[in-house]
Formats: structure tokens, C-alpha cells, sequence
């Protein structure tokens, strides 16, 4: 089965429709139980401390931003 959103999305396009099977598609994926029921209980590593922090500089940093400019 094809994913029918991006179908209709690429229609048009001049090379023909962009076909994704509905197992690649984020729908299925979030829906499928082995994914849904998995736990990220893996040990938290320096990397990934750094990332969440820079991650969540650049989400506040945005927030401060837009909030100043409206």
C-alpha cells in the first residue's frame, strides 16, 4: 500500500508521482507497536547532555527572540 497524501502532493510533477510505501511513512511507524512500546532507557552520554542543552538554548533563544520582535 502507497502512502495517498504524498501521491497527490507529487501528482503534477513533471517526473510523475513520488511513491512512498506505507511502511516507510511516519504514520505507520508511530502506530506500530514495537516502536510504541520500545523504552529509551539508554545511559545518558556527555553528547547527548550537550545536544539537549544546545537544543534547548536555541528553543529558548527563538521563544526570547520572537516574543522581543512582536
Amino acid at each position: 500500500m502507497y502512502d495517498l497524501r504524498t501521491y497527490l502532493a507529487t501528482k503534477d510533477l513533471p517526473g510523475g508521482p513520488v511513491y512512498i510505501e506505507e511502511q516507510f511513512t511516519a504514520e505507520y511507524q508511530l502506530m506500530n507497536p514495537q516502536v510504541v512500546d520500545s523504552n529509551d532507557d539508554r545511559p545518558l552520554t556527555p553528547g547527548r547532555a550537550i545536544g539537549g542543552l544546545i537544543s534547548l538554548a536555541l528553543l529558548v533563544g527563538t521563544g526570547v527572540y520572537l516574543f522581543l520582535a512582536w
